[in-house]
């Protein structure tokens, strides 16, 4: 796998041996924090067996572009997964993801609704972060 970071630095990593959704996980974890992204990509995050990384996929796939509920996402997650998750846990990671800045929230009525930050183009002339098997 290699990835470029924030200052266009090339990174290279490699695993030799049996390679499990858990590995997978950390990787993309470091790649994260070393590329400097706010997220991964939506797809990476549903691989995960972690919920909070499968919850976000299900948002950056499915509820991008509007306005949901933790009710909404919780269905999302549900009907995506087929595995139930509290509805207080939803909270919890929205509230985690609305305090990482991935998510904008704002009082409507008696509940809380979520938007996906949409992400600031920057022109930049070094490679910009990007995952790809090598």
């Amino acid at each position: 796998m290699e990835f470029y970071d924030a200052e266009g630095v090339r990174h290279s990593i490699a695993i030799d041996g049996p390679v499990t959704k858990e590995k997978v996980s950390k990787i993309l974890d470091l790649v994260e924090l070393m590329s400097g992204t706010p997220q991964a990509s939506a797809t990476a995050l549903g691989l995960s067996s972690r919920k909070f990384d499968r919850l976000a996929s299900t948002i950056m796939s499915q509820l991008r572009g509007r306005g949901f509920t933790s009710s909404e996402a919780r269905k999302a997650f549900e009907t995506t997964f087929k595995e139930k998750i509290p509805l207080s846990t939803v909270s919890t990671y929205l509230t985690r993801l609305a305090d990482r800045g991935v998510l904008e929230r704002e009082q409507e009525k008696l509940s809380l609704v979520y938007h996906v930050k949409l992400e600031e183009q920057k022109p930049s002339l070094a490679p910009g972060p990007s995952l790809r098997a090598s």
